[in-house]
């Protein structure tokens, strides 16, 4: 069996996920634990490569217009997307067998943390957390890691005021 089948069959058969996107799929913050660890132990995903974290702000609804012909387009909540890629490296070979998987947080609530899964995520979750303000739960030491203590706010989200005085750089 290849590593693409296996890492669907766990999936689909374990977690009950059946769509697969490009960036791969989504699993919720319930489940997210678990899948890293049976990543991790049972298919052998050990080499952690990425979490990245984006902000998407909330969407208002657009009425549907009978003029136009047009439908009515729901809104979206405010959240944020966060994104995990993991590598496999069977028997020393070279690292080809990589897999993404991704999970909405509304804004407010929290993330499970990998970084005990996975040693090499605990810092990179402090990245997001400190530039985009993605928080990790169960992190052992969520603090800023890039920006100043007192720094307010999180540069990387999309309503981060760009004309925000940066003292001493502006």
């Amino acid at each position: 069996m290849s590593w693409a089948a296996d890492v669907t069959a766990l999936c689909s058969e374990r977690f009950g996920i059946e769509e697969f996107g490009a960036e791969g799929p989504l699993v919720s913050r319930e489940q997210l634990v678990d899948l890293a660890t049976a990543l991790k132990n049972e298919l052998d995903y050990i080499y952690f490569v990425y979490v990245v974290s984006v902000h998407y702000p909330e969407e208002a609804a657009i009425p549907a217009d009978e003029e136009k012909g047009t439908e009515a387009v729901p809104g979206k909540p405010d959240c944020t997307l966060v994104h995990w890629r993991v590598r496999r490296m069977p028997d020393g070979e070279r690292p080809t067998d990589t897999f993404a998987f991704r999970c909405f947080v509304p804004t407010g609530e929290t993330c499970p943390s990998l970084s005990k899964v996975w040693t090499g995520a605990d810092w990179q979750e402090r990245e997001q957390f400190d530039l985009v303000g993605t928080v990790f739960e169960d992190h052992p030491d969520l603090r800023r890691i890039m920006m100043p203590e007192d720094w307010v706010g999180h540069p990387l989200r999309r309503d981060y005021a760009i004309e925000t005085q940066h003292f001493p750089w502006r």
